[in-house]
């Protein structure tokens, strides 16, 4: 497990970097709206980044004038800085902003470059939760909350994610909110699971969220949400704990429980800001407050020192043109007013940029990134002769990044190939992925199967098709084991009725001549159903035996009347 928090807190020596913003407040209504897009949460996120923490407004553009281009793109939001720390397109970003406007959220303010005049340049953007918050403080103190169960229009109770939670905001991690290497979903996740945290001790103190109130609070998909809970879980974000009721009780499965170590390192970087406050007593240097007075106790933010105390650059924030290494200062966790304020080294301000603005088109020199080949790993032979006889690519499977890189994954975290050729089966024959792939349906066959090799079903990482790797037993989490015996069971049930009436029907042909195509007479067994069954649990066929001429179609009128229904859908 890599600590992913301690990674991006760390500084180009490989200490534990104290400055910058511990966290940032975000919407807790915003977190629980499943109507929300994960891309505009995750741009909420960004930009609360950059907002300062009293007013939630970004910096203005006088409030840098002279500085360098680096300096600007490191604490201004342009469109492509902010699209970088949500790891999506600068039209992505766009979209966003324009449904956070229309969400009444956010207020966005066009700008002028100060440096050349008629320029435009970042836009100023302001979140209005802070006013919604003081409504909804006065709100609860005129109304106190109910303590009988609320009931909707229907009569029935309201969902639990769509009550009002009785907080405002939560905290997220801000380096996690500026990180483009995560995903929105991975982002959307977090923020649901911080709603139902404390906010001191970062733990569950009510019920734990089951994993349909987490989709049901981010509005994605049961796979999407698992798979975020287990990045967050590999990253040493989150911790959980299966829980299970008491034997008496049956031993059912309860919903897991959650705890976010994001405090843990809110606590070590105050630990270290507090080290270098001491060690500039002891060494006989003035320390110098801050002339704002920016309380940090009720923000967690630690303000920066006069201009007698050193700044570190901001890792994250960082721009790749800084090649001097010139220290960024971080000017959004300063109490003046909006105003940022001058670099501890007195350099000559560099040339600022022509454009400066949304629209600059100043090209960076491109970055090549190599990384080293994944190894090898044993049986992976085996996979890649069943996929290259699928013929989804012109070249190898082993030749091609996403396959390649998706089927050592899925050996490497112990599975065999005869897991990887079940996932084939179950994920391209059975879904009928040759047939979709021809329609167009699916439009790309190497993507769709590096999916269904890489997919995760479960919430639990070892588990494959309801079987714990490692003890062998059965899966409590997904239930896939006892959906298949049901599908058995009903297979022989339906076995045995066919037989019998298969035995029935010879009797009766024995004793009673039949005249061949005699109206009102029934005929001996022709022909079966060929659709998935049985029950829809598509395991085999339906095999329903049917008399007279086959149909077009080999479906007993069952299981044509649920075909057409769900083609009417």
């Amino acid at each position: 497990m890599t600590d992913f928090l301690v990674q991006l807190s760390t500084g180009a020596d490989g200490t534990l970097d104290g400055n910058g913003l511990d966290y940032i407040e975000f919407d807790v209504r915003i977190a629980r709206d499943p109507s929300c897009p994960a891309t505009s949460k995750t741009a909420y996120m960004a930009l609360a980044a950059f907002a300062d923490m009293e007013h939630h407004t970004t910096l203005t553009a006088e409030s840098v004038a002279g500085w360098s281009p680096e300096r600007r793109h490191a604490l201004l939001p342009y469109r492509r800085t902010v699209a970088a720390c949500m790891g999506r397109s600068a039209n992505t970003f766009d979209r966003a902003v324009a449904d956070l406007v229309g969400r009444e959220v956010l207020i966005v303010q066009p700008q002028q470059n100060p440096d050349h005049p008629g320029a435009a340049d970042a836009n100023l953007y302001r979140l209005t939760d802070r006013e919604r918050w003081a409504r909804q403080v006065l709100e609860r103190a005129a109304n106190p909350p109910q303590t009988h169960p609320l009931l909707g229009a229907d009569g029935r109770p309201v969902p639990r994610v769509l009550r009002t939670p009785g907080i405002d905001f939560i905290k997220l991690d801000a380096r996690i909110a500026t990180c483009g290497c995560r995903t929105p979903n991975y982002k959307a996740v977090y923020a649901a699971i911080a709603s139902f945290v404390n906010l001191i001790s970062r733990a569950i103190t009510e019920r734990p969220p089951t994993i349909r109130e987490l989709m049901a609070c981010t509005g994605l998909g049961r796979t999407a949400v698992t798979d975020a809970l287990a990045q967050l879980r590999a990253d040493g974000v989150l911790l959980m704990k299966e829980q299970y009721a008491p034997k008496d009780e049956g031993g059912g499965r309860l919903p897991s429980s959650y705890a976010l170590l994001d405090g843990r390192l809110w606590r070590a970087r105050a630990a270290v800001r507090e080290d270098r406050e001491i060690a500039q007593f002891t060494g006989g240097s003035t320390h110098q407050a801050d002339r704002g007075g920016l309380p940090t106790t009720r923000t967690g933010v630690y303000p920066s020192g006069g201009r007698g105390s050193t700044h570190h650059a901001d890792t994250i924030n960082r721009s790749s043109e800084n090649r001097d290494g010139e220290p960024l200062p971080d000017a959004r966790r300063a109490g003046t007013g909006g105003k940022a304020r001058e670099p501890r080294a007195a350099r000559a301000p560099k040339p600022a940029a022509r454009g400066g603005s949304a629209a600059d088109r100043t090209k960076k020199p491109r970055t090549t990134i190599r990384t080293a080949p994944s190894r090898p790993v044993p049986g992976e032979e085996t996979v890649f002769a069943a996929i290259d006889a699928l013929g989804v690519s012109k070249h190898p499977a082993l030749r091609v990044p996403p396959l390649r890189r998706a089927v050592r994954d899925l050996l490497s975290a112990g599975r065999t190939p005869e897991h990887a050729l079940a996932r084939i089966n179950a994920g391209w024959w059975r879904a009928g992925a040759p047939e979709r792939v021809a329609s167009g349906e699916i439009r790309g066959a190497v993507g769709f199967l590096a999916t269904v090799l890489s997919r995760q079903e479960c919430e639990r990482p070892d588990c494959e098709r309801g079987v714990l790797l490692a003890s062998g037993e059965e899966c409590r989490a997904c239930g896939l084991r006892e959906t298949e015996r049901q599908a058995e069971a009903a297979r022989r049930r339906l076995e045995e009725q066919t037989g019998d009436q298969d035995a029935a029907g010879a009797g009766a042909a024995a004793d009673v001549p039949v005249a061949v195509g005699q109206a009102g007479t029934a005929g001996p067994v022709t022909w079966r159903c060929q659709a998935p069954g049985p029950a829809g649990l598509g395991t085999g066929v339906c095999g329903r035996p049917g008399r007279g001429t086959p149909p077009p179609l080999a479906m007993c009128p069952d299981c044509l009347d649920d075909l057409q229904r769900a083609l009417a859908r």
